[in-house]
């Protein structure tokens, strides 16, 4: 998984010391998949699958943009290391399932969003503060991904070895001062795609899953209000064409 996120880093021209400037463009043309951020249906965050031989990501529009991204990056891990159709809800998204393929995903998109060595030129670049709950906001935002995503890149590398300093960040994190951070000091958040998809609050629907979408229905991805969006059709018209096919 490590290997694959950096072999992915080097495909997209990004350097592992640079965070990536939009995992949207990196799933779509580095990866070759095609990325829909919608309303999914409850509990799932995200999702993977491949049809008519092309691989599509889903992303579920109603998360935060920082979930979002790193949702993007697990499920273009399950592209990028092989792994069958997939849908991922909260455990799996935030590393608490068991099962290898999704934490394989998960460190996947650890490194792929936060390698070791952009987290130790941000810190050089800083000079090497202590890391306090405003520290992890600022890194985390730099990175675009959450506070407690970057302090678990942060364990991963041995950067943070003090067990009792993560535990104590881990306390305030859970509590939302990273959040309170972001507001007081008015750190700035990455302004990528998924970001401007956010704000515009409409669905990213790539020119695959045009052509795909009845498929995308099918699997229960979307539903008829987004089937009838991405064929660019009214909806007592999909709804026919639902009918007549028998889905």
């Amino acid at each position: 998984a490590i290997e694959a996120a950096y072999a992915l880093r080097e495909r997209a021209g990004v350097a592992p010391e640079q965070p990536l400037p939009d995992i949207v463009r990196v799933a779509e043309e580095a990866a070759g998949t095609a990325v829909a951020v919608l309303k999914l249906p409850s509990g799932v965050a995200g999702a993977y699958l491949v049809r008519r031989g092309v691989p599509f990501v889903f992303v579920n529009a109603g998360e935060p943009v920082v979930r979002q991204r790193f949702t993007l990056a697990h499920e273009v891990g399950h592209h990028e290391l092989g792994h069958e159709a997939v849908l991922d809800g909260a455990e799996e998204i935030e590393g608490r399932s068991k099962d290898p393929r999704e934490q394989q995903a998960n460190l996947f998109a650890g490194v792929l969003l936060a390698p070791e060595e952009a987290m130790l030129a941000w810190l050089e670049d800083e000079g090497d503060p202590d890391i306090t709950v405003p520290v992890l906001a600022s890194l985390a935002s730099w990175l675009g991904i959450s506070g407690p995503a970057a302090l678990v890149r942060l364990q991963q590398e041995d950067i943070l070895q003090k067990p009792s300093q993560a535990d104590r960040l881990k306390r305030e994190l859970d509590r939302g001062a990273h959040l309170a951070a972001i507001k007081s000091y008015g750190i700035p958040q990455v302004e990528d795609e998924l970001a401007r998809v956010d704000a515009e609050g409409r669905p990213r629907l790539p020119a695959a899953l045009r052509d795909n979408a009845l498929a995308a229905y099918a699997a229960g991805l979307i539903d008829l209000d987004g089937l009838a969006g991405a064929l660019r059709r009214p909806r007592e018209e999909v709804e026919r064409l639902v009918a007549e096919c028998g889905i």
